[in-house]
């Protein structure tokens, strides 16, 4: 397995963690939802910041599970790096919504869009490496 393989399986492997962790963290926050004060809408803004967390959770552990299993087969690293470009340009919007009035804090949108970027172009390198080995 080359360098950029094993970087594509350890940014993979930790895309799917993340992946975990949110869809966790997006259930507990929809169950708990309930306990906020109704009367602000934080119950309903709650359950809703929930499921997209899930969705995404659910979104990142396809990417995770498409890079870990591209890794070993650079050639299959396509979906890999089609998903890495949509995780991409989704956080690019994100750090771009906050900039130009949201709340929050985009330093983690950053953060996820800089390791997708580099997924994306470590996996673009193991597959053209891979197809040149064929040739």
């Amino acid at each position: 397995m080359s360098s950029l393989c094993k970087t594509v399986k350890v940014i993979a492997l930790i895309m799917l963690v993340l992946g975990v962790l949110s869809i966790i963290f997006g259930a507990v926050m929809f169950v708990n939802a309930g306990a906020l004060d109704a009367a602000d809408g934080g119950a309903a803004s709650a359950q809703t910041a929930g499921i997209i967390m899930i969705a995404t959770g659910v979104f990142y552990l396809i990417a995770g599970i498409s890079g870990a299993l591209g890794a070993n087969n650079p050639s299959k690293l396509g979906t890999f790096i089609v998903l890495c470009v949509i995780i991409m340009l989704v956080n690019v919007a994100g750090v771009a919504l906050v900039l130009t009035g949201g709340s929050g804090s985009p330093v983690y949108n950053i953060a996820y869009a800089v390791v997708a970027l580099v997924a994306a172009v470590c996996a673009a390198r193991a597959k053209k490496d891979a197809a040149d080995r064929l040739l």
